[in-house]
């Protein structure tokens, strides 16, 4: 009892906190951009009589329009962009609530208590995005595949991946899983069901009105962006070619300040997949170590997503959020002791650097790229924050190596 009493008097101070910080003028001249785009997408919706016809451009998935939809009808609108963002504030702190609940009942006695503080060293940015919804299906889903409901798990990852594009870096390992408990009938089930919870998203965009092509547009702009300067990438490739004396070329676009690297065709190419070899070392390690089972273990998933995000062409600050409740919600043992405490103060150190570059000084940041970025203070504070982040993850991945193999199949 009192432990609950704690967690619940915990929760609200770190959502008020948050809620403190948001409406706080300093923060809000860069994270509330986002959610004007948001706000234009709900107003077109109802505006149209309930359709995605008049929508002129859109970079969103579909299950982002629908989050927006509904951020937008339960705060009236169409109607003024203030109440909307407010409804946006108080949609995220209960979506923020809802992690807490899942870590309480779902993870070891400590989760709930990280799953805190790393929002709270988040900050508010995480109620100006929708993040919050797009992570609590994914741990609803990993929360049901833990307890052997394989099928609503495919589902509820097939809705996320049609709201944000990473969770679909989970369905290899959940069809190879599957396949190792049922054959390939049961593979090819989860993936039929993680095929319709993304069409019935997708499919309801088209019948309130939106044409295919724009789902399509909307995959192509984020295919298309540059390098972001907030990454790890966006940190070593400017320190490279100044090294090699070769000029920045800035190349801002699709909403992201960034720039294109002239390392050569051959090297550009292995930088903006190298997240893909990353997370395939991890799928293929896991088979050869017949520990395909282990794809719900948040210590792994941490890992997996971890490099996502690390070696992306993009890394704000949000993104993090798609790894950081996994570490919330892996037992130390898994790491090991010395281990899971470096991670965890690597991540906390990380996530605070982040805040400090964006939004608080993001103004100078942008600045900084177009003079000399190697002289400016943020620039080293952001390649610290990303190598930081990297080391954690690094430090995951051996923690995932040194596990002892195992042949049984999890269900």
């Amino acid at each position: 009892m009192k432990y609950s009493v704690s967690l619940l008097l915990a929760t609200l101070a770190v959502m008020w906190v948050l809620w403190t910080q948001v409406h706080d003028p300093r923060w809000q001249s860069h994270i509330v951009v986002d959610p004007v785009v948001y706000w234009q997408r709900a107003t077109s919706f109802f505006t149209h009589d309930g359709s995605w016809s008049g929508l002129e451009a859109n970079e969103y998935q579909p299950g982002a329009l629908w989050f927006f939809a509904a951020v937008g009808w339960l705060t009236g609108a169409p109607g003024e962009f203030e109440p909307f963002l407010e409804g946006l504030f108080v949609v995220n702190l209960l979506l923020l609530a809802g992690h807490v609940v899942l870590a309480r009942f779902c993870g070891p006695a400590l989760s709930p208590w990280l799953m805190l503080l790393f929002a709270l060293l988040t900050g508010p940015l995480l109620l100006c995005r929708f993040e919050l919804f797009v992570s609590l299906v994914v741990l609803g889903a990993w929360a049901l595949w833990v307890r052997g409901h394989l099928s609503p798990a495919a589902f509820l990852l097939g809705t996320a991946t049609a709201t944000k594009i990473y969770p679909v870096l989970l369905v290899p390992l959940l069809a190879a899983a599957a396949c190792r408990r049922g054959g390939w009938r049961s593979a090819a089930r989860s993936l039929g069901l993680w095929l319709a919870g993304g069409f019935l998203v997708v499919g309801t965009l088209g019948m309130w009105g939106s044409p295919w092509r724009d789902v399509r547009a909307a995959l192509e702009f984020h295919f298309d962006k540059p390098f972001g300067i907030e990454g790890l990438l966006g940190s070593g490739i400017p320190l490279v070619q100044w090294w090699l004396g070769i000029p920045l070329r800035m190349a801002p676009r699709n909403g992201i300040y960034g720039f294109e690297s002239d390392l050569g065709t051959a090297v550009t190419f292995l930088l903006q997949w190298s997240w893909l070899f990353a997370v395939a070392g991890i799928f293929l390690f896991l088979w050869r170590r017949g520990r395909l089972d282990a794809w719900f273990e948040p210590g792994v998933l941490f890992a997996l997503f971890g490099w996502y995000v690390v070696l992306g062409k993009l890394m704000a600050p949000q993104y993090m959020w798609w790894a950081v409740p996994f570490l919330a919600l892996a037992p130390g043992s898994w790491f090991g002791p010395w281990r899971h405490t470096a991670v965890l103060l690597l991540v906390a150190g990380s996530l605070v650097l982040g805040q400090i570059v964006y939004p608080l000084n993001y103004s100078e940041f942008l600045a900084a790229f177009n003079g000399e970025y190697f002289r400016n203070r943020l620039f080293w504070i952001n390649l610290v924050k990303n190598l930081l982040w990297l080391a954690a993850v690094v430090l995951a991945t051996v923690a995932l190596v040194r596990q002892p193999r195992t042949d049984r199949v999890s269900g």
